[in-house]
């Protein structure tokens, strides 16, 4: 297997080919949490619920630039997850009769999320078609570090919005507003009932409670949307790109909980919400402020599961934006997804352009090479956005600048729907501002949306 040997000479084309390369003919990685019930009669009962990654036989095509090429791409992963899955599937069929075992495909990382009786964890370990198997593990929200009410009667602009010049944007460009673009957002949920977000939210689905209207229980992902997308309703224009449609995948709880297999089902979800690839309905971006776990040094990031997930949005054409994490000041404290090779990571300033000092810094060392994180920086100390119920709140963490990034990818993706991922990101990279020394505080600087949407469109005006 090609391995990933360098640092941020790289490109972000050059780690994605590598990503994409064929599994190794290596027995399967076994999550040790798992070795206890191999073996084990008096265990073999219990139920364990696992994520089995599996060796692809199907090559891939080409990262996605239409929703033709789209289709293509996601019709090869399915094709591949099915005949990869082939001969696992089958062994488990009896037991799928008769009820003893719960099977869901997950074609986007060529893995099956099985619960099963503990004793059938021989048939995966002992599987030649096999890459790794985890057991679930808990991910959660990337919590907001500090947080009030805000009020409804300040500035016409959030201040991130200002450093990010949209009042000149929206001068110089005055459809440079997002309009016909769809940004997928995998949270708490989104109160699509808020002023500065209603009748925007085109597709929902809650892997939680099990509802079908969009809603909220946490305030986090109504914040997200309303730093994207959100409009003026309380006198403060508070998003970066106002005429945007969201698609909201809930999957963490009230608390900000959730787990690994369902964040993944999520991201599946997110990547086609109607379940057929022949139709146009997938996200350009989705921002992520989420997280559980840190790069190894003993992983390869090609056999991460959370690295598979954002590898096949790239492949399907679908910008990954994470936030890097509160975990900072010191070094190599970004988390996962963040600190996969193909997201695109975030880290927080503030009023001044300092770094705040709970964002995450890198590198993300993996057993393969080490990679500068974050990839850029964006506002995200005490920004005002929207909340559940038609309020307002000033919240501080990478999440709050990780949506910044998204808003911004949304403005170049109405400039040119068509724009692949890589060329996305260099755009973004390119014409941020230089406002610290260090790569791995501040990746390539914090976001310009007046310099990054004229770099692609000049002053000429959006319809």
């Amino acid at each position: 297997m090609i391995r990933i040997t360098t640092i941020a000479a790289r490109t972000f084309t050059a780690v994605a080919l590598v990503m994409m390369t064929s599994a190794s003919q290596a027995a399967p990685t076994f999550d040790p949490s798992l070795e206890k019930y191999l073996g084990n009669d008096k265990l073999g009962s219990e139920t364990v619920r696992v994520v089995a990654l599996f060796k692809d036989k199907v090559p891939m095509r080409r990262m996605s630039t239409s929703p033709m090429n789209r289709l293509q791409v996601e019709h090869d992963m399915i094709q591949n997850s099915m005949e990869s899955q082939k001969a696992v599937v089958a062994s488990f069929n009896q037991l799928r009769a008769a009820g003893q075992i719960k099977a869901q495909r997950l074609w986007l990382i060529n893995g099956l999320l099985l619960e099963i009786p503990a004793r059938e964890l021989e048939k995966l370990k002992n599987s030649n078609d096999v890459k790794s198997v985890t057991a679930d593990f808990p991910v959660g929200l990337i919590k907001p570090v500090a947080g009030t009410i805000a009020s409804r009667d300040r500035e016409d602009f959030t201040y991130g919005l200002q450093k990010l010049q949209i009042p000149e944007l929206r001068a110089a460009i005055p459809g440079a507003t997002g309009k016909g673009i769809r940004v997928g957002i995998v949270d708490t949920g989104i109160d699509g009932t808020h002023p500065d977000l209603k009748g925007r939210v085109v597709a929902f689905k809650d892997f939680v409670n099990g509802q079908t209207v969009a809603y909220d229980d946490n305030k986090h992902g109504t914040h997200v949307a309303g730093t994207i997308g959100g409009r003026n309703a309380s006198g403060t224009n508070i998003g970066v790109a106002p005429e945007v449609s969201y698609i909201g995948a809930k999957f963490l709880d009230k608390n900000g909980s959730g787990t690994f297999a369902n964040a993944v089902a999520a991201m599946q979800w997110i990547a086609d919400p109607d379940g057929n690839p022949a139709t146009d309905d997938a996200p350009s971006i989705v921002s992520n402020s989420w997280g559980g776990g840190k790069p190894s040094s003993s992983e390869d990031p090609a056999d991460n599961a959370m690295c598979k997930a954002a590898q096949g949005w790239v492949q399907l054409g679908i910008l990954p934006v994470f936030a890097a994490g509160n975990s900072g000041p010191s070094a190599r404290t970004v988390g996962l997804p963040g600190g996969c090779p193909l997201v695109l990571t975030v880290g927080a300033t503030d009023q001044k352009d300092a770094a705040a000092s709970f964002s995450s810094r890198g590198p993300a060392v993996w057993k393969t090479g080490s990679f500068t994180k974050p990839d850029l920086a964006a506002p995200g100390v005490a920004v005002k956005s929207s909340i559940p119920g038609g309020g307002y709140a000033e919240f501080s963490g990478t999440s709050m600048a990780t949506p910044h990034v998204s808003g911004l990818a949304a403005l170049l993706y109405q400039v040119n729907p068509k724009l692949e991922v890589t060329k996305a990101v260099q755009i973004l990279k390119s014409t941020s501002d230089n406002v610290g020394a260090d790569p791995n505080t501040f990746g390539a600087g914090r976001i310009n949306a007046l310099k990054a949407v004229k770099a692609m469109s000049g002053s000429r005006s959006l319809e």
